[in-house]
């Protein structure tokens, strides 16, 4: 909870963008971002307890630059930008009417993906995918296994074998991973998640995050998981 004991002044993702790992969310919240979860998980913000929220539509397929901030009605926010009155006066400028538009059409089909059991396939090809490293990869650790966790997102930490050398490694065969949240992309410092979550430093420099799409095919995680596994062979066989 950021540090804060009342959950009055707290403010917690649904889910967490490196890890996956989907949290539980206290009753009176101040704040959630929804990001990583909405489209992916079952949720609904007037059953959740929350007080505000944010959610971003390109997280579910839709335009970039235009998101949600949902409030209790009758709340009270100071004026962002002053102006020609809109957004209810809170930020005044003409509203991105194409970006509303596409995102509300995003949600439309992450819903209706959602309630189809799409999601329900990429789990199954995630844990076949993390069954798999881990019988390939000596001592390898999969961040929040056992939680509840998003479908598409993996966090493995791998002895020895540096995050950005494996971002590396899987972009020269043509995979697009990273070595964190896609928010910290292109940096090389540890993970304060893995720190927070107890992960040692000889296995904190070695997080791989990998995420899949409603549209990612078995075909696709095999052949991911057959040059990671190349990959992962001929780093012990230098280190030796």
């Amino acid at each position: 909870l950021v540090g804060v004991d009342d959950p009055a002044r707290a403010v917690l993702q649904l889910a967490n963008s490196e890890t996956g790992v989907v949290q539980h969310l206290p009753e009176g919240l101040a704040f959630s971002d929804l990001t990583q979860g909405v489209g992916r998980i079952p949720f609904a913000w007037n059953w959740s307890g929350i007080r505000t929220a944010a959610t971003s539509a390109h997280k579910i397929g839709g335009p970039k630059g235009v998101g949600v901030l949902i409030l209790p009605e009758g709340t009270d926010l100071p004026v962002r930008l002053k102006g020609g009155g809109q957004e209810m006066g809170r930020r005044s400028g003409t509203e991105n009417l194409i970006g509303i538009a596409g995102m509300a059409a995003a949600f439309t089909e992450a819903q209706a993906r959602l309630a189809a059991g799409d999601w329900d396939r990429v789990a199954q090809l995630r844990d076949r995918m993390e069954a798999e490293m881990l019988d390939a990869a000596q001592g390898a650790v999969i961040l929040g296994a056992g939680t509840k966790r998003l479908p598409n997102t993996t966090a493995i930490a791998t002895p020895g074998w540096k995050g950005e050398t494996q971002v590396m490694s899987m972009d020269l065969a043509g995979f697009a991973v990273s070595a964190g949240s896609a928010c910290s992309s292109g940096k090389v410092r540890k993970s304060r998640v893995a720190e927070a979550m107890g992960l040692g430093s000889d296995l904190n420099g070695s997080v791989l995050r990998i995420s899949l799409g409603v549209e990612t095919s078995e075909a696709e995680v095999l052949s991911f998981v057959a040059a990671w596994s190349a990959a992962y062979r001929k780093m012990r066989a230098r280190a030796a």
